[in-house]
């Protein structure tokens, strides 16, 4: 049965349609219908250069005026993005993009579910005839908490000496205080997740759909990222001090074959995944919650497979160039953001993709011997 989900996860599309992606013929006229995707189209590219600019000004900049473009140019971006953005969609696209039984969360749907986010509403009270999200999947909310929790002990593990230095002015030489000290982190973590970070970040309506979609993403990371340790290891380690003058690709740390032994230590990648889930839940939320539903829209994703490669593409461009100068990231992010948004399109959960995205960052951090830095501060001067 596991291996069937999986293979089904590999050779099959079942776009989530009734997420605001397939736009409806009897919405609008195709005129109207081109010119919204059209919208889409060029707010995401038009989005994504400030993105870059805001990234990149200091390299252009000083610093007071790095710190005034920013405040100038970011916030209203952040502010347009994450809140503006949907409501404005809502009211000119409603027509095109909601199912029919969908008018009447409309706005919700579009704001929160539609972006691959949680519903605080849902979450905490339920709609209308709907028992609270959080009593529904009472059991989903225990396993994630428990997955968590599991993560932490391993960092717990991985930086105990770390905690230590941080933290042990707070509980002293004594090994008693100091589990008590990790226990009470551990329960005003969970307890964190469970009333703030859940009812926004963590979609529960789906979240059991999108399993076999996190096992396929982490399975094929592991082997994406195995190869890439290989290639490094047969092709790039010999000729390590040659590329040392090639600014943007060459290596760092210790070389590939000696990361090999992390493999033994899960501890350690768990450690890393533990900090990275929050993380590349944040970077998921830009951009496949904004460019990837965006450029989704400007596409007909649903009518044929070279439409949502082109939606996945633009999306995974956008990803990679973020990363710049960093050659091997951008190669990573590329193909990453590429099976990334293939990924979000069919479930529109955010957490689950964030999930995902932590392990395959922390893996490849792990196991390849590059610089993880990226923006205007890796440019030599």
């Amino acid at each position: 049965m596991i291996l069937n989900a999986l293979k089904r996860t590999f050779t099959t599309v079942d776009l989530e349609l009734d997420a605001g992606i397939a736009a409806r013929t009897e919405g609008g006229t195709p005129s109207y219908l081109n010119a919204i995707r059209w919208w889409n189209f060029i707010e995401a590219w038009a989005m994504f250069a400030l993105v870059m600019a805001v990234v990149w000004c200091e390299y252009w900049l000083d610093k007071p005026d790095t710190q005034a473009f920013r405040l100038m140019a970011g916030l209203p971006g952040i502010l347009w993005m994450f809140l503006l953005s949907p409501l404005v969609h809502y009211r000119y696209e409603k027509q095109v993009f909601l199912r029919p039984g969908q008018e009447k969360h409309g706005l919700s749907l579009y704001f929160w579910e539609f972006r691959g986010l949680g519903n605080p509403v849902r979450y905490y009270r339920g709609w209308q005839n709907e028992r609270p999200l959080l009593l529904t999947y009472w059991k989903t909310v225990l396993g994630v908490l428990v997955f968590l929790s599991a993560l932490y002990i391993c960092a717990a593990v991985t930086f105990w000496t770390e905690i230590d230095n941080r933290y042990g002015q707070y509980y002293g030489n004594a090994i008693g205080s100091k589990l008590l000290f990790i226990a009470a982190l551990f329960v005003s973590l969970n307890l964190l997740w469970l009333f703030v970070g859940f009812p926004f970040m963590l979609r529960l309506d789906n979240f059991t759909k999108c399993l076999r979609f996190i096992a396929a993403f982490l399975l094929g990371g592991f082997i994406f990222i195995l190869l890439f340790n290989l290639f490094f290891q047969v092709v790039l380690e010999p000729v390590r001090g040659v590329l040392e003058s090639w600014y943007f690709i060459r290596l760092r740390g210790a070389p590939a074959g000696e990361r090999m032994a992390v493999l033994a230590d899960p501890f350690a990648i768990g450690g890393q995944w533990a900090g990275y889930v929050t993380w590349g839940w944040v970077q998921q939320l830009i951009f496949a919650g904004y460019f990837g539903v965006l450029f989704s829209r400007a596409f007909p994703v649903d009518t044929s497979r070279w439409e949502l490669t082109k939606a996945c593409l633009c999306t995974a461009t956008a990803f990679c160039l973020v990363h710049l100068p960093n050659v091997w990231l951008m190669v990573f992010t590329f193909l990453g953001g590429f099976l990334g948004t293939f990924f979000f399109l069919q479930t529109h959960n955010l957490f689950a993709l964030g999930l995902s995205h932590g392990f395959s960052g922390s893996l490849l951090n792990k196991l390849t011997p590059i610089n993880f830095s990226v923006g205007a501060g890796q440019m030599p001067r």
